[in-house]
């Protein structure tokens, strides 16, 4: 019984140091098996896109396949809760948006997952700006000439969004609160559906994405200004809200996001390839077409993760400042 014990001590510190030096031969050999990136909308959305259009370039940077795989439905919460249930190899990623990993949070209690505790934050690697677009009946041509008309008419305005909750009505949100107007909120199934409203003069105007857009070009719908710290690539010419006197950003942004407990050499590793992918002249301009800002700067988990915090209170105070019921 005494060998056998001796034996068993003997065994267990090799055993140890095989497991341990397999995980490392594991971590430094990433990826040898292709990289999942799971979207939490139906495929043809802005997201999907986005993913598809770096697919091929991502790729060539992992050295692996990058599989773009949907998971749609609840918002964004079964992508999300998905990935976080995966096993933390780096082989089952979320492409994480404003929706998953910051409003969803600030407007729901029952989430499955918590943004920060759940994630390790990969990389924000693209700004989606939100552009103001308003009706082509409404007799305003710049922001401040529709803020004038929204403060003289306080109850004759109405804005569109894509659901409760979302990007789209939360940034009318804050740019009610901001500008220090008043307009009722009506909500669609999609933001397909809320464009045609704007087109029929339905509603008076909403936040779309900065894509190129026929109705603009065509002058049947008014885009005023773009909600971001910049002016948007795609639209040059286009004024931010802040130039016009009102610090509203909003963005549906993009970014990646690995199990909590993915290895930091595996984390750096998808970060790398990333970076390599969006330095890409060709892809930028394809990307600004769709309304997305590749993320061209050193990509920064450590950042990304202060910008999910930041995102978080930041939208918990628009819901509570709007009193909006969380549910």
């Amino acid at each position: 019984m005494r060998k056998i014990t001796r034996l068993l001590f003997c065994l267990l510190p090799m055993a140890a140091l095989h497991l341990s030096s397999g995980k490392a031969s594991a971590e430094s050999n990433y990826p040898d098996r292709p990289v999942r990136f799971i979207v939490p909308f139906a495929a043809g959305g802005g997201q999907d896109i986005f993913m598809r259009l770096i697919q091929g370039e991502l790729s060539k940077n992992l050295g692996e396949t990058a599989v773009v795989e949907n998971k749609p439905g609840a918002a964004g919460v079964i992508a999300a809760n998905y990935v976080k249930s995966a096993k933390p190899d780096g082989y089952t990623l979320l492409v994480g948006t404003a929706s998953t990993h910051g409003m969803l949070q600030a407007m729901k209690d029952d989430i499955p997952y918590d943004a920060q505790k759940d994630f390790a934050p990969v990389a924000l690697i693209a700004d989606v700006p939100l552009v103001l677009d308003v009706s082509a009946d409404v007799k305003a041509n710049n922001t401040k000439e529709f803020v004038e008309l929204l403060r003289q008419n306080p109850e004759k305005y109405t804005y569109a969004s894509s659901g409760t909750g979302g990007p789209l009505h939360l940034a009318g949100e804050l740019f009610k609160k901001v500008a220090d107007v008043q307009a009722m909120h009506v909500p669609y199934k999609s933001s397909g559906q809320a464009q045609q409203e704007l087109l029929a003069g339905r509603v008076s105007f909403f936040f779309n994405i900065a894509a190129e857009s026929p109705y603009v070009a065509a002058g049947t719908v008014k885009r005023l200004g773009v909600a971001s710290e910049d002016r948007f690539a795609g639209s040059p010419d286009l004024r931010t809200l802040k130039e016009a006197g009102y610090d509203v950003v909003a963005s549906s942004w993009s970014g990646i996001f690995a199990p909590a407990g993915t290895p930091d050499v595996v984390v750096a590793k998808i970060r790398a390839a990333l970076e390599n992918t969006l330095q890409d002249p060709e892809l930028e301009k394809r990307l600004i077409k769709i309304g997305f800002v590749p993320n061209k700067e050193k990509l920064d988990s450590e950042k990304f993760g202060t910008f999910v915090a930041y995102e978080l209170k930041k939208w918990r105070q628009v819901v509570d400042d709007a009193h909006i019921e969380r549910n």
